[in-house]
Parts: structure tokens; sequence; C-alpha cells
């Protein structure tokens, strides 16, 4: 693919240019009347145009999109743009309310996920603070929990399922401390912040969580000011100056209470979960055998697999075994098992080579058993993230739906497909079309209507 080329500008990648509102969606087959609550997805939508030989992927400005289901129909569809300071300069509008973080590639972008909590959402990006959207979309500014947070959040916060913390960490590439934990209560006030010491400014996209723990992944993709100086996307692959290790710290514990286990070179953009197991902790993660190596405007490096490490804390030892071949990003779970023993996980075919990325399926992951279904689409239809909502707060484990966007490349239009988790390889029991086209993005969350 030549620099006029670049993937994550064309098809379903490339953005749309219009915030819609529709109603009254169509939908084919049946729509179970429990799923009352919105849809939410965000990814990158970049608004200005972008020179193909250095735009990245993770850079675009970010666009949320909401599918209300309610009652057995689909109710509404809208898009909207999150108005950060970039997005509202390029859409010649006031800038809204709040401080909005920058860092050496400019304004921050919220594109990466949207997660709800204490009453309310946000729109994260990981090297920004928090952007607090309302349910209709509306941008209502920076979070920073009445001046408590002064550095980043993840774009993936876990929420235990008995407490209701919130529980995420920051990194910053012009520390030290490069890393932060914190805490929000359920209330959602911030209760607890800890500085950790890693060695550089690495990218640290995700982590884990247990009932006990937290599970930080210190691996060898890092800032670089002369990517910076180029235009490019300021990380790169460096496993010769920057090691690979897990670090695991108590729930309770702080900086010196971290125990550095070191792990084969590999890049983990998502663990699915993870648990105790005595005195062991056991997560399963999605792993790269590297990033940013070769391709400098996306993720690559190989197909990524899931593997499960179990850490051994007594020995100080990681056992680092394949859990399944089948190409895969985007793992997720029943969320109500967050940190706890799960059986099942779901992900998203996600294939890599010398162009980038290509979407696909999905797959469903018997982690007891040790099997995998496959729900194909059909040819020319690519699956978003599967995001699973439980049939009811007492159902089973897969009791309930996974909710894919999907693409059909085909006709260039977009749809909800709600599949059956207990009968995953079976056709979706409803779907529902989408008026206008839903770019490949990254994350997403179910939200429930107010009961």
């Amino acid at each position: 693919m030549t620099i006029t080329e670049n993937r994550y500008l064309v098809g379903n990648f490339g953005p749309v240019k219009e915030e819609v509102d529709a109603v009254d969606l169509p939908v084919t087959g049946s729509l179970p009347p429990e799923l009352n609550g919105r849809l939410l997805r965000i990814g990158p939508n970049p608004i200005a145009e972008q020179d193909p030989a250095t735009y990245h992927w993770f850079t675009g400005d970010g666009m949320l999109h909401a599918v209300h289901l309610r009652d057995g129909q689909a109710v509404s569809y809208r898009n909207r743009w999150v108005r950060t300071d970039q997005a509202c300069d390029a859409l010649g509008e006031p800038r809204v309310g709040g401080a909005d973080e920058t860092w050496p590639m400019g304004s921050a972008v919220s594109n990466t996920h949207v997660v709800p909590h204490a009453g309310r959402i946000f729109a994260l990006v990981e090297n920004a603070l928090p952007m607090e959207v309302d349910g209709d979309l509306n941008t209502l500014g920076r979070w920073d929990y009445n001046g408590a947070l002064r550095s980043a959040m993840t774009a993936h916060p876990k929420v235990d399922p008995e407490t209701g913390e919130l529980l995420f960490f920051g990194y910053d590439i012009f520390g030290p401390p490069y890393l932060r934990f914190h805490v929000a209560d359920a209330s959602g006030a911030l209760v607890r912040s800890e500085a950790i010491d890693i060695p550089g400014p690495a990218m640290i996209h995700d982590f884990a969580i247990t009932k006990d723990h937290v599970v930080f992944f210190d691996l060898p993709v890092v800032f670089d000011m002369d990517l910076v100086a180029s235009g490019m996307f300021p990380f790169g692959w460096k496993p010769d100056t920057y090691g690979a290790r897990v670090g695991v710290m108590p729930r309770t514990g702080g900086n010196a209470d971290v125990q550095w286990v070191d792990v084969e070179p590999c890049y983990v953009f998502h663990p699915l979960n993870a648990y105790d197991d005595g005195d062991r902790v056991v997560v399963d993660v999605v792993r790269h055998q590297s990033m940013f190596a070769s391709d400098k405007n996306g993720p690559s490096g190989g197909q990524p697999t899931l593997d499960r490490w179990t850490i051994d804390l007594n020995a100080r030892k990681v056992l680092e075994e394949r859990v399944s071949d089948h190409p895969q990003e985007f793992p997720r779970i029943d969320d109500r098992l967050a940190g706890r023993r799960h059986r099942y996980g779901y992900g998203t075919y996600f294939g890599t080579d010398d162009n980038g990325v290509a979407l696909g399926g999905l797959v469903k992951h018997d982690l007891v058993a040790g099997t995998s279904q496959i729900h194909d689409f059909g040819p020319g239809l690519s699956a978003s993230e599967g995001v699973f909502v439980p049939a009811s707060d007492n159902a089973g484990e897969d009791e309930g739906w996974v909710l894919s966007v999907v693409y059909d490349d085909a006709t260039g239009s977009s749809s909800l497909a709600v599949l059956d988790a207990t009968d995953f390889a079976a056709a979706p029991v409803a779907t529902v079309s989408l008026p206008q086209r839903v770019p490949f993005g990254f994350h997403g969350n179910w939200v429930p209507d107010p009961a």
C-alpha cells in the first residue's frame, strides 16, 4: 500500500461527514424486549483532511454512535463528534467548557472508549482527562473529579461488580512518575491516587483487576521524540532497550508492593479478564508479537492470539500458554464477572497484514471446555467489538445477547446485529438497519435505560 492509499482513510475505516438523527429504525427478526437501553460506540472519525503519509488510525477525532432499543423496538440512532478543543475548532464552534489536555501531536481526541460510572458517561482516550457526555451524546466538558484528577485516565477503567468502584490508571510521557493508579468510589468521588515507578514513557493501554489485585502491563512500546519530529505516531517498538514485564499490586497496596515479573517481549492492548487463584493471578490477554515495528499508520506485528498468563507470585514466574490461535482483538466478557473467575469470553476477528487491519466475524471462547465457536456473518460482512448484555441481573454467565455493529462492504451500509450468546453460531435473532454506515472504531458499552 502506498502512502496515498492509507487504509485507515478509505472504505469503512474512512470518516463519515454528517451527524445524523433517525427514529423508528427497521428491524429484521425480533428484538428481545429485555434490551432497554443504548448501545454506545466510539471511534476515530477525522473532521479535517488528513495526510495519508502520516495519518494514524488512533489519532482521528472521536465520534460517538448510539442505538436506542426499547420494548422490542429500535427507537433511534444518533451520532455526534466529541467536542474536544480540536473538534470544536475544526467544526467552527465555540469550545466546550473544561480544560482540554494536549499532547505532542496536538489536542487530545476522545476516540477510544465510552464508559458509564456513577451517573456520568465518559468518552475516553488514554492521554487526557475524561470527556463527559450525556445520553444524547452532547459533550458536557472535561471531567477532573472536581479538581482531584490532574493527569490522564486510561481508556479502559474497570468497574468492580461488587463494590461499584471505578479503578483506573494513567500514563504520563513526561514523568516521572510515568504511571499513576486511581480509585473512584461508587458515588464517583476520587478516593485514592498512587504513583507507580516504571522505567520510562511506555504506552500502557489497558490493565486488569482481580478481587484482590491490579495487573499492569509494562511492555516495549515507548514514546519516541524522533517520531514526533517526523510527524508520525509517537510510539515505537523498543524491545532491545525497554523490557517486557507484568506487575501485580495488591488492591490496597502501593508502589512498594508491586511485584514485577518478566514475560517474553510482546504487546498487549487488551486483557480479556483476570482472577485470583490462591497464590497465583490468572490473566487472559490478546497477545501481539510486536507493535508499530513496521506499519506506522496502525497496529501490526503478526496475528494476535488469545493467551493465558498464570502469574506465580511466590516463584515470581509467569506461565504463558496459548488459548486460541484465531486472530482476534477487542476481547469482552460478561462485565458482572470483572476480576472474578470467568468461563466465557468474546472476541472480534482481527487479521493484520502489510496493508493493515482486516476485520471479520466474532468468536466465543469456553475457557473451561477449551472450545471456541465462530459467528461468520458472511462474505463482505465485518463485525465490530461484540458487547455482551445479560438477559437479567441474575442470568447465567452466557445467558444474554452479544451486540455488534456490522458493516456490509457490498452495500456500504451498517447494521446492529443481536446474537443469542447461548446459540452463538446461529443467525442473529434481530438485525437493525442503521441510517448511515458506522466506521470501524474501537469500543463501546451498553447503557441500560433508567428503571
